[in-house]
């Protein structure tokens, strides 16, 4: 048997006659940029996580960028050390700069005044929200959270719907969600090079109108993906052996499923031989601003395996059978 990570076709095939009409809509109305399929999605979004405003954007990364120009940041923004570079890398672009804090959530370097605090709901489980650097802006990375993540009171939530995400588009594509107007508006217009607007010249962080209308279909579905998503992830839970298992925390969703050996390698490369695709759990940043200790012994010893909706149970009584065969090689 051969168990894909994540596998394109299956989803395709399951929302196929909805993204085949999206898709030749999009085409005859000709509504290719900023049309109504992306105010509609951008609509639903705002309904589904709470907010009063969502901007759609043309990726997590940018919607990061895009939140931190709003508020004017340029002085130091917390971080986590545990997360996808795209985090950090996005503070450097906005011309911040990055204060990463490890594991245990102590920063242990002199850093810059903190202007800003990103926590970041990594593979759906959420960050701690106590504002720990003062009364400063939380601009949350909520790229692998969507359905985590609801009513928000924070400055901004950033997602992602790369396709492998739990909303995955057919491409890039992104947004904020925020509650304050003025982040909104600035971000509506600094997408599209503050077209009609000389306060700056912004650039193009559109979503694709096509992605859009593709994600309408999509979100349509959510709370069964979730469900889903969370049925795997119990049995992972429930039937897994010799492998340390990651907190089930209530509210959390299961964007991936993270389980824990010091023999991460060689499960790795078991699975592999077994036709199971995995991911090292393993993002490491510039020399310039390094991953932190505890974080980088972690991710060595973690291993992403599959748990998404597209799964059949055989396939995923097959991850289990395997892994458990492993632990007592």
């Amino acid at each position: 048997m051969n168990v894909r990570f994540f596998d394109p076709s299956k989803d395709y095939l399951r929302f196929k006659k909805g993204y085949d009409a999206a898709w030749e809509s999009v085409n005859m109305r000709g509504d290719l940029i900023l049309r109504q399929d992306v105010e509609e999605f951008e609509q639903r979004l705002l309904n589904y996580v709470g907010t009063k405003y969502a901007v759609a954007v043309s990726s997590g990364t940018d919607a990061l960028y895009l939140s931190l120009k709003a508020l004017g940041i340029k002085g130091g923004v917390a971080l986590p050390s545990y997360t996808f570079k795209a985090t950090c890398g996005a503070v450097l672009n906005a011309g911040a700069i990055p204060v990463i804090y490890d594991m245990d959530g102590i920063i242990k370097q002199p850093f810059p005044k903190i202007e800003a605090h990103i926590p970041v709901h990594i593979t759906g489980e959420l960050s701690e929200l106590k504002n720990i650097f003062g009364n400063v802006p939380i601009i949350e990375d909520s790229a692998q959270a969507l359905g985590a993540v609801k009513n928000p009171t924070t400055s901004a939530q950033c997602w992602s719907f790369y396709p492998a995400k739990i909303l995955g588009a057919k491409g890039d594509a992104g947004a904020v969600t925020t509650n304050n107007y003025s982040i909104y508006e600035y971000i509506k217009e600094a997408r599209n090079h503050f077209k009609t607007d000389n306060r700056d010249f912004g650039g193009n962080y559109r979503m694709d109108n096509l992605q859009a209308a593709l994600l309408n279909i999509k979100i349509r579905h959510i709370d069964k993906i979730l469900a889903r998503r969370q049925e795997i992830a119990e049995k992972y839970l429930e039937k897994l052996e010799g492998v340390g298992l990651p907190n089930n925390q209530k509210g959390r969703v299961w964007q991936d499923f993270i389980i824990y050996t010091e023999k991460r390698d060689a499960l790795g490369d078991f699975l592999k031989e077994q036709g199971i695709e995995t991911m090292r759990n393993e993002y490491p940043f510039s020399p310039q601003y390094p991953k932190l200790p505890l974080t980088v012994k972690y991710e060595a010893e973690t291993l992403r395996i599959p748990c998404n909706e597209n799964l059949t149970d055989e396939e995923v009584d097959y991850v289990i059978e395997k892994i458990n065969e492993f632990a007592f090689l």
